[in-house]
């Protein structure tokens, strides 16, 4: 692949993306992308959504997200791995911590740069969209400190904005200096022409004003609409190698949200655990059916056995131990708040 779009949108930045996570997965596939990375603002949302969507199309999901920081400067960071989806979670979790619970109109969710520097690991860092990006040396170079040159970005765009030329000139430069590869975006906002009138609107809204008088705010063209590889090349030309940095990077990018995060219940750590569940069930098991035949304790043995072997199959052991700590609890609030004399 000549391109991989690594910075869209979707309808999950909320009044700013004009399209679901299946509507861009079906349009990158349409138009020739084997890959293509989400990166909403400030939250995963979509993720899972986008991932599914993509797996049945036969497209590879790249996850990520565009984090805003304190000071109103934007970092795209992307995952590599599932310590990196782990540190992108905890950064957008301390994003959103003085969004809520607070009176007054909602909180914009932000970050210190110092939360992205202390959760780099497992993440690629892009230095950020053609307007708010981080773009100044001093930061670059802490954040090229913290992610090591083989994971921090220049990122270009070309929103055809009337600078766009001398800023990816400049980016290009710093980019030398720092050693550090340029990498191209396109910042998707909407899988077709169709939906930009959308986006337009949900800008108007959100910076509550009319689409008139928001026009300066708006983007006023179709750059933001996800285009070819190819169409998207052309708009690179005089810049290649960043182009086939997308790919590049891309290739490296093989975090899979529906396989690789391995989700195990709590408890699940203890070796013990099938043990500790096997002797509390035969105990509780001799107790309840003590004056029953001997054809029903055979039976409700069976039976036990085949549920802790289900149970181990699963790896649950953990969680029904927990289970029995919680309502063992619950009992004795009960007996301390009713009395020993009420039913459990």
């Amino acid at each position: 692949m000549s391109y991989v779009e690594l910075h869209c949108h979707s309808a999950f930045s909320f009044l700013d993306g004009a399209s679901l996570p299946d509507e861009l997965a079906a349009a990158a596939l349409e138009l020739g992308y084997g890959a293509v990375g989400l990166t909403d603002h400030n939250s995963v949302s979509g993720s899972m959504e986008f991932s599914v969507a993509a797996q049945g199309l036969g497209l590879r999901a790249i996850h990520g997200a565009e984090v805003d920081l304190d000071d109103g400067r934007h970092l795209t960071l992307l995952v590599l791995d599932a310590v990196g989806w782990s540190s992108l979670c905890r950064i957008l979790v301390r994003a959103h911590a003085h969004t809520r619970g607070r009176p007054g109109p909602p909180s914009q969710a932000c970050v210190p740069l110092t939360e992205v520097l202390e959760h780099s690991d497992g993440l690629v860092c892009l230095s950020g969209c053609a307007l708010r990006g981080v773009r100044d040396e001093p930061t670059l170079l802490r954040l090229r400190e913290a992610f090591g040159r083989e994971r921090l970005r220049i990122e270009l765009q070309r929103p055809f904005l009337r600078d766009d030329r001398a800023r990816n000139r400049r980016l290009a430069r710093l980019a030398e200096r720092l050693g550090v590869p340029c990498v191209a975006t396109g910042n998707v906002h909407a899988h077709a022409r169709s939906r930009a009138p959308l986006q337009d609107a949900f800008v108007a809204l959100r910076v509550h004003a009319t689409l008139d008088s928001s026009e300066p705010k708006r983007r006023g063209n179709f750059s933001h609409v996800l285009a070819s590889p190819s169409a998207m090349a052309a708009r690179f030309s005089d810049y290649p190698e960043a182009v086939a940095e997308s790919a590049l990077l891309a290739d490296r990018l093989r975090f899979d949200l529906s396989a690789d995060l391995g989700y195990r219940y709590p408890g699940s750590e203890d070796s013990a655990a099938m043990r500790k569940l096997s002797e509390l069930c035969a105990a509780q098991l001799e107790d309840r059916y003590a004056d029953a035949e001997a054809d029903i304790r055979d039976r409700a043995a069976a039976r036990l056995n085949e549920e802790l072997r289900l149970i181990d199959t699963l790896a649950l052991p953990g969680f029904f131990l927990l289970h029995h700590d919680l309502l063992e609890l619950a009992r004795e609030v009960a007996l301390e708040v009713r009395g020993a004399d009420t039913a459990r």
